[in-house]
């Protein structure tokens, strides 16, 4: 009985009460443990069809399709940016509103998963990434025929809502298939991704189109996606599988092949899609653990990734009168390279605190023990949008304003790991919900971007103005200390949401 008392502690901290009765043996014998001798969280069934069962080999090939194609929404808007002066030229019209079809891609991003993530709750993760995976190859391939500017922007949402999918799925992926004490660095693996599609789209996009033209920014992207669909039809089996004692009496063992073109209800869930199922994300907010981080990554997000990318092809034509290529290079490797370098310190670093303090406490996993590993993000991200937006001013060598996207990126993935997997620890079974909740808010705030910031910044000085918007993130981080302190209790007092306990 003290063996169990402690596993039940241990769940509870991670904020899953409710798996620990149909997952841990009443044995203790029967319990799985992970390399250190801590109980497994969440603990797997008997069936090698379980993704907690699966081979390593079978994780990471469906963990790098996830997030290549998480990537990939990202890369499909940001590949034209570079070329927006171009692009302006192409549709005769001026060149602040060339940006409106990336902002068209950003709405419905953020909205379009608050309609997949639901589907893929119930009929699982594989038919809605392939659906939605087809559609994003149809309407980018519209956006490169597009005649007209209203085409091509009524083409773009089309092209948004196909890609959109994967960006708020992807977590809860991650949460299918692997345990809580080595989630950071998978989730970091999906977070980088997702992050660096829009860092890595401009590097391509800005010599392609310097080569080929302007509609060779739609082409490419419907290519890569149509090769990676290709691909998922064949090597991206079911993840999502329930956990309930109902579902698992009458379940049978499917096979590889089963899992892939099999869509049988009993390897699923024992439900269906209801209307309220489609405001669920929003339910999450009344949580601190999910508002705060939520509210820091979302203003992180639009003002370390965002900024550039709306203002770096018009601002270093103006002051450094840069080339579509050159100013591919400049959008692109910095925040890739920024990016990089700031995984190496969130999804292992993250794993590495929860470690530490599950051996001092004796197994015990708290959420809030990943959250020290994003302390660096409260100054990296200001600090960099400050370099950048100072630098441009005072019309320095660009290498200064391309080191302050740098700093800014690194310190914004710190915060995008961190984040995600604390959530994730703290309310697994609604990941999707959660993913789809910031990416709403990630998508809606950072849409009025193109409206506002050169605007903003022909008003007061782009100085001031990039100093501002560091502010409004120094502002937004101050909930990741107040977490560090009062998320446990808070966790402990609001309990558990009462729905998807089955996942």
């Amino acid at each position: 009985m003290e063996y169990d008392d402690k596993v039940h502690a241990v769940v509870s901290n991670n904020g899953s009460e409710h798996a620990i009765e149909n997952a841990v043996p009443e044995k203790p014998d029967d319990v799985r443990r992970d390399k250190h001798g801590f109980p497994l969280f969440p603990q797997p069934t008997r069936f090698r069809d379980d993704p907690l069962n699966w081979p390593s080999w079978l994780k990471w090939l469906v963990l790098l399709q996830v997030s290549f194609l998480a990537m990939l929404g990202p890369f499909n808007s940001s590949v034209v940016n570079p070329a927006l002066v171009p692009l302006a030229k192409l549709f005769h019209i001026p060149v602040n509103q060339a940006s409106y079809q990336t902002t068209s891609v950003i709405v419905a991003v953020g909205i379009s998963p608050l309609v997949w993530t639901p589907l893929a709750n119930v009929y699982g993760r594989r038919p809605v990434y392939l659906l939605s995976t087809l559609i994003g190859i149809v309407a980018t391939v519209g956006s490169g025929v597009a005649k007209t500017w209203t085409t091509l922007l009524v083409a773009r949402v089309f092209s948004g809502v196909g890609v959109g999918a994967a960006m708020a799925l992807g977590a809860a992926t991650v949460n299918d298939m692997f345990f809580l004490h080595e989630k950071g660095l998978k989730m970091g693996v999906f977070t980088v991704f997702l992050t660096n599609g829009a860092h890595v789209g401009p590097v391509i996009g800005g010599y392609l189109v310097q080569k080929a033209g302007v509609r060779w920014a739609y082409y490419f992207p419907a290519i890569v996606n149509a090769v990676t669909f290709v691909i998922m039809v064949f090597a991206m089996p079911e993840t999502l599988f329930s956990r309930s004692e109902k579902v698992l009496a009458q379940h049978k063992e499917r096979t590889y092949m089963q899992m892939l073109f099999s869509f049988r209800r009993n390897a699923l869930l024992d439900r269906s899609v209801h209307l309220r199922d489609f405001v669920r994300p929003f339910e999450m907010m009344k949580y601190p653990s999910v508002t705060l981080t939520c509210l820091y990554y979302t203003v992180s997000f639009a003002y370390s990734s965002i900024l550039p990318a709306v203002t770096v092809a018009i601002l270093f034509t103006r002051i450094y009168h840069f080339k579509t290529g050159a100013i591919g290079l400049m959008l692109g490797l910095p925040l890739l390279l920024g990016s990089a370098c700031g995984e190496f310190l969130s999804g292992p670093f993250s794993d590495w605190f929860m470690y530490r303090y599950a051996k001092k406490h004796g197994g015990e996993r708290k959420p809030e023990a990943r959250l020290p590993a994003s302390l660096g993000s409260l100054l990296l991200c200001p600090t960099g949008i400050i370099i950048y937006g100072v630098c441009l001013y005072h019309e320095t060598h660009w290498m200064g304003p391309v080191m302050g996207m740098a700093i800014a990126s690194f310190g914004l993935q710190l915060v995008t790991t961190v984040s995600y997997t604390y959530c994730s620890d703290c309310y697994k079974p609604q990941s999707g919900e959660i993913s789809s909740l910031y990416n709403f808010w990630r998508q809606t705030f950072a849409f009025p971007l193109g409206f506002y910031a050169l605007a903003f910044a022909d008003e007061i000085t782009i100085q001031w103005a990039w100093v501002t918007l560091a502010l409004l993130t120094a502002v937004t981080s101050v909930g990741i200390v107040v977490l560090m302190i009062k998320g446990e209790a808070w966790r402990i007092r609001l309990g558990q949401p009462q729905f998807h306990k089955d996942i």
